[in-house]
């Protein structure tokens, strides 16, 4: 017996006015167009409020909202309102209650906290962040 249980979802876009942004979110091209404006403007950050995660095609910058950096290119992210241990773009949402999609992937998933996003798809955790400091930026660089 198999006992999957399938949800067909997609995702749409998010028309809700009470967005809070707690990441900024920059993939293939844009991640450098990040880094090299958080490294010219090191004066106007304070990166001890900052932490970040790094993929092979991706960063996470997660911090206050007010002090999110923004650059042409990179997207946001938010904490899903139905599950914190959700996290989704701010400007899409899926077409069925999340705390479905919450339940499903930590079914499958070790991580409790993850980020879902939709182009690229992925399903990022979020267990491992690093302090976002000057010496990370110009590394990645």
């Amino acid at each position: 017996m198999n006992n999957k249980i399938v949800i067909n979802w997609h995702w749409q876009p998010n028309d809700d006015e009470a967005i809070t942004p707690i990441a900024v979110v920059a993939w293939h091209e844009t991640v450098k167009h990040l880094l090299t404006h958080l490294s010219k403007n090191l004066d106007k950050f304070d990166l001890t409020k900052f932490q970040f995660i790094k993929g092979n095609h991706f960063i996470i910058i997660i911090g206050p909202s007010s002090q999110l950096p923004w650059v042409d290119g990179v997207q946001y992210a938010m904490v899903d309102n139905q599950t914190p241990l959700l996290w989704l773009p701010c400007h899409a949402k899926p077409s069925v209650p999340s705390i479905l999609l919450a339940d499903a992937i930590a079914n499958k998933f070790d991580h409790k906290h993850v980020l879902l996003w939709d182009r690229p798809q992925a399903i990022i955790p979020l267990s491992f962040s690093w302090p976002l400091t000057k010496e990370f930026i110009q590394y990645a660089l």
